[in-house]
């Protein structure tokens, strides 16, 4: 019975730490939302929870490139590196676009609200020119959201020869939704979504040149690696708390 008691000891010792913790952290935000369209959170009570460190908030878009987004809000607790790089491909399509913010004080994430963070992914050529090529065009979170009955005739723009079809995920963290898209685009087929420590836009497909070619069943999205990692913070808990109750059985 006495061998029992440092870790009843250790465990409730263990927790009120975590209490303390987060009592005495910063009040940040917490939203996650996905959206098929602009958007306005200025009106909208924001819950808010307790964080360690640092409050973040993060937008990620991809659109056809036709008048057609997915948009992906988050806000809540910083668990990412402090520091790092957002790579992109400036000559892959369909058009992306991520941002990521973090800070230090009380709800502080509350700068990136509207839709007017993001920049137009669907301009327009100017001129207006077409390439002469007409493909399906549709995103959106469930396989069915790109049926082809669901799916808009565009005809495409400049050097947009070639038809896409795939599938993949927007994540944010530990945060992920599945994204299934038609649309326009180059015979390069560069398909290189906007990455970052803390984001990912994956993409998988195939391009084909034809008349309204990308008619093709859509597949199950594969998962991102960044999605199926939880938290450092989370990593961190899990890696200590066997070797703290083996300290408190010795």
């Amino acid at each position: 019975m006495a061998m029992g008691v440092p870790r009843v000891i250790l465990l409730c010792l263990f927790g009120a730490a975590l209490c303390l913790t987060g009592s005495q952290g910063l009040q940040c935000y917490s939203f996650e939302h996905t959206y098929f369209g602009p958007f306005d959170l200025r009106a909208m009570k924001l819950p808010s929870i307790s964080c360690p460190h640092e409050c973040f908030e993060a937008i990620l878009s991809l659109d056809t490139g036709y008048r057609a987004p997915v948009t992906l809000v988050r806000k809540g607790c910083w668990t990412g590196p402090p520091a790092g790089q957002t790579q992109s491909n400036p000559d892959a399509l369909p058009p992306d676009y991520s941002v990521v913010r973090g800070c230090t004080t009380d709800k502080c994430n509350a700068h990136l609200m509207t839709h007017d963070a993001l920049p137009n992914l669907s301009q327009a050529p100017d001129p207006p020119t077409l390439s002469g090529a007409e493909c399906y065009a549709c995103i959106g979170v469930h396989q069915d959201d790109c049926a082809i009955s669901k799916s808009r005739r565009v005809q495409c723009h400049q050097d947009q020869t070639a038809c896409f079809q795939g599938n993949g995920r927007m994540t944010v963290g530990n945060f992920s939704v599945p994204v299934y898209i038609r649309t326009c685009h180059r015979p390069s087929c560069t398909t290189e979504g906007t990455t970052s420590p803390w984001t990912a836009i994956d993409l998988q497909g195939s391009c084909c040149e034809g008349h309204l070619c990308n008619r093709k069943s859509m597949i199950q999205p594969f998962n991102s690696a960044l999605a199926t990692t939880p938290p450092r913070a989370v990593q961190v808990l899990a890696l200590l708390l066997p070797v703290l109750l083996l300290v408190g059985l010795s």
